[in-house]
């Protein structure tokens, strides 16, 4: 997908000659290889919770920084010059230079900066996942590839090792029994997972490939249903139908708009309502009772410890499961002991927690704020459009989707990859004119 109307480096000099086949072959497997490793992770079928517990990990240190170097050679070597330079957009470096300086200021610096490098170092290969393919064709090839691995590999756990596969009740949530989980170690990873892989069955049908993208998405959408996530289970049509039906009457303006329109009301709706009252009070009025299966009681536990570190935050993979949230005293009046849980439940909360306010700005920022404007920008090719599509369709699930569970910036969750994934492909698709 690196193309644009001008050739690539090697194509200059290999375009036409015998070569010019094995140099089209390596960047298609090198990128499927790419894509498939980010999404399948190199701990499948893990079987407890860690989220980004394994940052110290040298099967991770090793797999992502070897990922990182690949992508990096790769747009060395086939990467047109203007499509890597507009990947270095100002935004995203000072993004990451933050979430470098937001590591200095932890109780635990060396863990944090080991953290923030490796988080950049994935982000750096789902870059040269997008580029490496040559052209549209290449990439709906990856991104078949990718997708089939995951969902095959997951049915084969599922018939094959259910122990691992499936949820058994064990452990603190034997509410779980039964529900499914694939390669993932937990089921909403696997719900949210699965969700986006949907969305990429959608565009590969709209793209002349009907068999497989209906394949893709049938497989999906069962698996999502499985999981009993309901969050995943709503937001499927609601995304699709919000995305696509807004398309055919409002051009890319009116989609953009409501995504961002529902992102700023999910906010509003979820992490608002322990910052304002009012807003608790409509939640509580239209839905009663509300408490987001305790998630509430989550943030407000968090806001409290985090006062006094708003500029900083307390830095990446630093806050939860660390003597920061242990060593807190227990508030009686929540209605459990949230000390003890795996991360606040809420992507955007997490951040602030990570990087402070500034952080958070810039995520919304890079996140959101960009990548809508970015859409509308995009030419009106129907190969990028549909390209677009799927892309603002990730983006949309998956950020709803980080209002009640956390993931963003965590580079060992494949949930992070794919919607940074759709992030800088709608970057690229802005700057330059897919080649078909």
């Amino acid at each position: 997908m690196s193309n644009t109307a001008v050739p690539t480096r090697t194509e200059t000099a290999g375009h036409g000659t015998a070569s010019a086949w094995l140099v089209d072959a390596t960047r298609l497997v090198l990128g499927a290889g790419l894509l498939t490793l980010l999404l399948m992770t190199f701990s499948p079928f893990a079987v407890s919770f860690e989220g980004s517990r394994d940052a110290g990990d040298i099967v991770n240190q090793i797999g992502y920084s070897a990922l990182a170097a690949v992508a990096l050679a790769g747009h060395l070597m086939f990467t047109n010059k203007s499509v890597a330079l507009s990947l270095l957009r100002p935004a995203w470096l000072l993004m990451a230079a933050w979430l470098v300086v937001s590591a200095l200021f932890a109780f635990s610096p060396q863990n944090a900066l080991r953290t923030a490098a490796f988080t950049i170092l994935a982000m750096i290969a789902v870059t040269g996942a997008l580029s490496l393919p040559r052209d549209a064709r290449s990439f709906r090839i990856c991104l078949t590839i990718a997708a089939l691995a995951v969902l095959g590999l997951s049915y084969v756990g599922i018939i094959a090792m259910p122990g691992v596969a499936i949820h058994d009740g064990s452990g603190t949530e034997p509410q779980h029994a039964g529900l499914w989980r694939g390669i993932y170690s937990h089921k909403n990873v696997a719900g949210a997972v699965m969700g986006a892989l949907f969305f990429c069955g959608l565009y590969l049908f709209r793209s002349g490939q009907r068999w497989t993208g209906l394949l893709i998405a049938g497989l999906s959408v069962l698996f999502v249903l499985k999981t009993g996530s309901k969050t995943a289970t709503a937001l499927l049509p609601a995304v699709a139908c919000l995305v696509i039906g807004l398309r055919l009457f409002g051009g890319r303006l009116l989609p953009a708009i409501a995504v961002g329109v529902a992102v700023a009301a999910m906010a509003l709706l979820t992490l608002g309502t322990v910052l304002s009252p009012t807003l608790d009070s409509i939640l509580q009025a239209v839905l009663p009772g509300t408490t987001f299966t305790g998630r509430t009681d989550l943030w407000r536990f968090a806001l409290e410890l985090f006062q006094g570190r708003e500029w900083t935050g307390f830095g990446l993979n630093s806050f939860w499961q660390t003597n920061v949230a242990y060593g807190a005293e227990r508030n009686f009046e929540l209605a459990w002991d949230t000390r003890s849980s795996p991360n606040g439940h809420n992507g955007f909360l997490d951040v602030a927690l990570a990087t402070g306010w500034p952080g958070l700005c810039l995520a919304v920022l890079v996140l959101v704020l960009l990548p809508l404007r970015d859409y509308v920008w995009i030419g009106n090719a129907p190969e990028d459009q549909r390209l677009a599509d799927m892309f603002l369709m990730i983006l949309a699930f998956l950020l709803l989707n980080s209002f009640l569970e956390s993931f963003l910036f965590e580079r060992a969750n494949p949930i992070w990859m794919i919607l940074w994934m759709a992030v800088a492909g709608l970057r690229l698709l802005s700057c330059h004119r897919l080649q078909r």
